[in-house]
């Protein structure tokens, strides 16, 4: 089995799948023309063993991925030459200059993240065809009557050949034997029954493929027909169809768009071809040498489309490459709709927490077009504290000891060292804001080449480190201020790609967070204070080194919000001022004590603040019912109206779900302990994480995160206990959430052989059939101290307006490790499963 999987693949590799059912078939429709069967097999098996032997890539040989293109030679070479012992030592010569091309095709365009296709095919076949007329042991297969009849007749007699000839001379309608000749030529086989194999195996493997082959091959037709030209059998399948498949269901994630797409590269593929046929002599024309284009127009057309569209600087929704190769368009499109808050594509991603503690309120977001975060500065983040009414401030707002956030701890976002600290500036009056130096008193952080974070318009003299000093994340920076152009608190938080204070900003996602999307009728941010007029006649210039927008400094509030004069708020509708009235005192939030240390002297500073009364640490917390709870944001950025907050992790669920590499859980029927299962943690290649169950061979890939276990791929048995546990724990918060969201699973989960099939045909236009996972607590907050965790969930499949549950699940945890995992179907006994760890 280790040599016959990739060797099985190398066929279905032609398809990018990895369907063993879809392999077979192909492997059998090669045999219409038994001698290039035969060498198609041997060639495969040859670069199979030498990529083994070689010490290539072990991934990429398991996959096919080094052997498919010395099964094309293969399969090619008797169309051009007679068989022989020459030929067979060809074939091999072939085979193995075909996995050199692969390996090294394919390590420099994987490097601009590109495929290599079938390129080391169409090289191999031209470097054979010139260098041919050395080797005169090499007969032409015209020259020697071999067609595929006359060899039937000398390998089986009569029989054979009569067979070969029902094979070949049965009666099809036009269109239909085009397409399925079509279909054929990609196997460089020329007979309607092996295409009639391969769309069987394209129907089983992937209906998406399948439809998308189907559309190809009449827009082609549809093309000849308006341009009055006749289309060769080989070029609809292995360069039109081909291509097709490839930009539209492959390298780009199943939709409308991508099928337009695929209907575009027809016409560029026709101008390819046309081009490749002139400058290379083919068929007949003058000058070139005489070599056939084979699959070369497609590869061209694939590789220039995937390459236009990995140059795009913002892609869009519309049209989305593949981010992670799963071999099955339909795999790859249930996965995408799965993938919002997931990790990003970035290798080297640095996990990015908030800047403080408690509750907070965004008040200037990426994309709502702020006040004052503009053009290059408009990834940037303002927030505030805000009690249940939207008030930032208590009393009477005129004084900074009045607003929550006032002197609340500013912490380091992430790891990192202090590039640059200003602390001398003095906290504005309420009202006032310091045209001269936009960001006010900042720290900025490196955290590795081109990442900075910067932290502005913090306390005077609260910073707490020196330039050059190395931070953890969530050690604390300093204290919120009201320094700079900072009419009143906040904060202002941006990633940047410069060391230098104010450079322009770069979007980049926090890890996770716990977010409450304000409801509709939730208040507004409360009237500002009514304090003096200010004259304000013109900005005055920035202060040498200063970045300005548009004339002005950045940072720089609208003229209007500037101007509050008597009875006029800064913001929102008036609102009478009680005498001796205070608004709803907040709850303390406790600050953890590995955190007190770090504090210091930060609440002893306050020197733009008369009579100052003692704050609290972190945010003042919602009276219960006043709002909407909160969820887990992973992998994105607070919006403006947001309440957001850090997470706070379970540690006891932490632990029990951290599952390092090396890890070995015995699995046993809870009424049977007899004859367990042993799951084993390992990793990839790509450091990815995986549980292993040695007895059936399924695969369950994962990931950890800061705040979320997240199942991300299974494969395996559709009955495995292993798949169980992925869908009994398909994504689990780490933290306590009265009730996380639901999520989408993805359909090839899930049995549904006639509905799922309909959905897969649908899919790329719309999803009717959609399988949701939902967790949920049976409790209230168990606490960090908590020694057992019950999780409950459900899979549910929604269509046509219809729910149905599919399954429920209860997951528990003890003392810091998973305990038992219970499974509830409808018509089926409880499936109970126990857990323990075992020694390695």
């Amino acid at each position: 089995m280790p040599f016959l999987r990739p060797l099985l693949r190398s066929y279905s590799m032609l398809f990018f799948s990895q369907h063993l059912g879809l392999a077979g078939l192909l492997l059998l429709a090669t045999f219409a023309q038994p001698w290039a069967g035969a060498a198609g097999l041997g060639a495969a098996a040859l670069a199979v063993a030498g990529a083994r032997l070689g010490g290539f890539r072990r991934d990429w040989t398991d996959l096919g991925a080094y052997s498919f293109n010395s099964l094309l030679v293969g399969l090619a070479l008797p169309l051009y030459f007679a068989p022989g012992w020459a030929l067979v030592g060809l074939v091999g010569l072939g085979a193995g200059l075909a996995l050199l091309l692969s390996v090294a095709l394919g390590g420099w365009l994987a490097g601009r993240g590109l495929p290599f296709l079938s390129l080391p095919f169409v090289l191999t076949i031209w470097l054979l065809l010139l260098g041919s007329h050395r080797l005169p042991q090499l007969l032409p297969a015209e020259a020697s009557g071999a067609y595929w009849l006359n060899q039937a007749y000398a390998l089986g007699g009569p029989p054979l050949a009569n067979a070969a000839r029902w094979v070949t001379e049965a009666d099809w309608p036009a269109l239909p034997a085009a397409y399925l000749r079509a279909l054929a030529a990609v196997l460089l086989q020329d007979s309607p029954w092996a295409g009639l194999l391969v769309a069987a195996g394209l129907l089983w493997h992937s209906r998406i493929t399948f439809i998308l082959s189907l559309i190809a091959f009449l827009g082609t037709w549809g093309l000849g027909a308006l341009t009055g030209g006749a289309t060769d059998t080989y070029d609809l399948g292995a360069n039109y169809v081909m291509g097709a498949v490839a930009v539209g269901a492959v390298f780009a994630v199943p939709s409308a768009g991508s099928y337009a797409l695929a209907l575009a590269s027809l016409p560029l593929t026709a101008v390819v071809l046309a081009a490749a046929d002139a400058l290379l002599g083919a068929g007949g024309t003058s000058g070139g040498a005489g070599l056939p284009a084979l699959s070369l127009p497609y590869c061209g057309t694939a590789l220039l489309l995937l390459y236009v569209l990995l140059l795009r600087e913002r892609p869009g929704q519309w049209l989305v490459l593949t981010p992670v190769q799963r071999y099955s368009p339909e795999a790859n499109y249930y996965a995408q709709l799965a993938a919002p808050g997931q990790r990003p594509p970035l290798a080297d991603y640095l996990p990015l927490g908030l800047p403080f503690l408690g509750e907070w309120r965004c008040t200037q977001g990426y994309a709502d077009g702020g006040p004052t975060h503009q053009g290059p500065w408009g990834q940037a983040l303002d927030f505030v504290v805000a009690d249940a009414e939207g008030r930032t401030y208590q009393g009477n707002g005129l004084r900074l000891s009045d607003y929550y956030c006032f002197d609340k701890p500013v912490l380091a976002p992430a790891d990192g060292v202090v590039e640059a600290v200003v602390q001398h500036l003095p906290d504005n009056a309420v009202g006032e804001v310091d045209t001269r130096h936009n960001w006010g008193n900042t720290v900025v952080l490196r955290h590795r080449p081109g990442l900075y974070s910067q932290l502005s318009h913090l306390r005077a003299h609260s910073v707490r480190v020196q330039p050059g000093q190395a931070v953890r994340r969530g050690q604390v920076l300093a204290a919120c201020g009201s320094s700079g152009r900072s009419p009143e608190p906040h904060l202002h938080f941006q990633l940047q790609t410069a060391p230098a204070v104010g450079s322009p900003t770069l979007p980049y996602p926090f890890e996770a967070y716990l977010a409450q999307a304000a409801p509709a009728s939730a208040p507004p941010l409360q009237p500002k204070p009514v304090v003096a007029a200010t004259q304000v006649e013109a900005a005055p210039a920035a202060a040498p080194g200063e970045l300005t927008l548009l004339g002005r400094p950045k940072d720089a509030e609208p003229l209007g919000w500037l101007a509050a004069g008597p009875g006029r708020p800064w913001r929102g509708a008036a609102r009478p001022e009680v005498a001796g009235a205070a608004s709803r005192s907040p709850a303390v939030t406790a600050l953890p004590s590995e955190l007190e240390p770090a504090l210091g002297g930060v609440a002893a500073h306050q020197a733009n603040a008369t009579n100052a009364a003692p704050v609290a640490l972190a945010a003042p917390a919602t009276p219960a019912g006043a709002a909407m709870a909160f969820a887990l944001e992973t992998y994105t950025v607070p919006r403006a109206g947001q309440q957001v907050q850090p997470v706070r992790v379970l540690p006891g669920l932490a632990r029990a779900l951290r599952l390092p590499p090396g890890t070995r859980l015995a699995v046993q029927l809870a009424e049977n302990p007899a004859a367990p299962l042993v799951w084993e943690v390992l990793t990839d290649a790509y450091n990815q994480r995986y549980l292993h169950c040695a007895a059936s061979g399924a695969v369950a890939y994962f990931e950890l995160e800061e705040a979320l276990l997240r199942f991300t791929a299974y494969y395996g048995p559709r009955r495995g206990w292993l798949r169980e546990l992925y869908l009994a724990a398909y994504q689990v918060p780490l933290c306590y959430l009265p009730a996380p969201r639901p999520v989408a699973l993805p359909l090839p989960l899930l049995r549904l052989p006639g509905l799922g099939w309909l959905q897969d045909v649908a899919a790329p236009f719309g999803q009717f059939v959609r399988p949701v996972f939902s967790l949920q607590w049976p409790g209230p907050d168990p606490g960090p101290a908590a020694r057992q965790l019950t999780l409950r969930s459900e899979v549910r499949l929604r269509y046509f307006g219809r729910e149905r549950r599919l399954q429920a699940a209860e997951l528990t945890v003890a003392d810091g490790a998973l305990a038992t995992l219970t499974v509830h179907r409808a018509g089926q006994p409880p499936l109970r499963l126990a857990f323990s760890e075992v020694s390695a």
